[in-house]
């Protein structure tokens, strides 16, 4: 008996569709509660590739020796740190927290001073509006107190996904072309469609994680810094909130900067408030424009409100890990709009030759 010679007529083919379906669901079941740690692992080394690359010089090609060189750096400038300062922002968005509620401390006496002066000035030219600055900041504060304190709950899940990130780390590093080369040979995409694809995404990665998301932090963290030298109450938290507002256009570290610096005007630090704005100034303010060109250049360009709602809406779906993967998924979604896009065109401009 002849089976007719197209896609999908043999019994045989219907039943082998059937098998490899029902695997692949398995298979994905099976990674699913490491899905989010291999994604997160295979973004950090994407993001640290170029330094892996000279890694690799010094050791001489020995891929393995520069990919533990390279997990062991990380674990001590980064992940440590990270750990530290996490539990640090956490204390101080708690102590924050109960300031802001309870209404006593000199702190929560201060910002409502500030708040009764803000309103008095916006009413003087829209009778009847008014923002309340306590409340934003105290949702603000219980939106961080819910996400890293999840973080730190589940220790044991926590250290067990933070051990197997390293891990996989290591292997995406040292195979990391080996991997990739699996990809395109297994896409159903066309072989110069796959490899542009894997270059847009690492372009992605680089650009939006590796860049913008960078930038943010350096601001947010020099913030926090300058903050603790000059004496502002609870600097990690306010460095945080610094961090975000880089994001926002027209916004920026000034949103902490200048009220701490009429916090520390008004508590009789002259020194403080001087020194805190020459530093916000002249320093904190210009990170962005002497390390974006170099971190970013020309590569994907995506506007930082969209980056700042990709972080938010990231963490309040993710969890912790949205920080990443909110901006990761958003970039991916650009990079596969731009694939489609050259798809088509090149559909046209194919149908138009014919």
């Amino acid at each position: 008996m002849k089976y007719i010679n197209t896609p999908y007529s043999k019994p045989e083919t219907y039943f082998f569709l059937g098998v490899v379906g029902f695997v692949g669901v398995l298979t994905y079941l099976i990674f699913l509660p490491f899905l989010i740690t291999i994604v997160l692992s295979m973004t950090v080394a994407v993001v640290v590739y170029p330094v892996y690359k000279k890694l690799l010089k010094l050791c001489k090609g020995q891929k393995t020796i520069a990919s533990l060189l390279m997990v062991i750096t990380l674990i001590l400038v980064v992940i440590i740190p990270t750990f530290l300062i996490a539990a640090q922002i956490f204390n101080e968005t708690t102590s924050t927290y109960y300031s802001l509620t309870s209404g006593t401390d000199s702190v929560s006496l201060l910002l409502d001073d500030v708040q009764e002066r803000i309103n008095t000035f916006i009413e003087g030219f829209v009778p009847g509006l008014t923002v309340d600055i306590r409340n934003y900041i105290t949702e603000g504060s219980q939106f961080i107190l819910k996400n890293i304190g999840s973080f730190f709950s589940g220790t044991l899940s926590v250290g067990l996904h933070l051990v197997l990130g390293i891990f996989a780390l290591f292997y995406f590093l040292r195979d990391g072309r080996t991997f990739v080369g699996l990809f395109e040979k297994n896409s159903l995409l066309l072989p110069e469609y796959a490899d542009l694809l894997i270059r847009k995404i690492r372009i992605a990665i680089q650009s939006i994680i590796g860049g913008k998301i960078i930038v943010a932090i350096l601001q947010g963290l020099a913030t926090g810094l300058a903050l603790f030298f000059f004496g502002v109450p609870s600097p990690a938290f306010w460095g945080t909130i610094s961090g975000l507002a880089s994001l926002v256009p027209m916004l920026g570290t000034g949103i902490v900067i200048g009220p701490a610096v009429l916090y520390l005007f008004i508590t009789g630090n002259m020194f403080g408030a001087i020194g805190l704005a020459v530093v916000g100034i002249f320093f904190i303010g210009i990170i962005d424009n002497f390390l974006s060109p170099y971190l970013i250049g020309d590569k994907l360009q995506i506007h930082p409100l969209v980056i700042l709602f990709a972080i938010l809406g990231g963490i309040a779906f993710f969890g912790p890990s949205g920080f990443i993967l909110g901006p990761l998924v958003v970039s991916l979604m650009v990079v596969l709009l731009e694939i489609y896009r050259l798809m088509m065109r090149d559909k046209q401009e194919a149908e138009i030759k014919e």
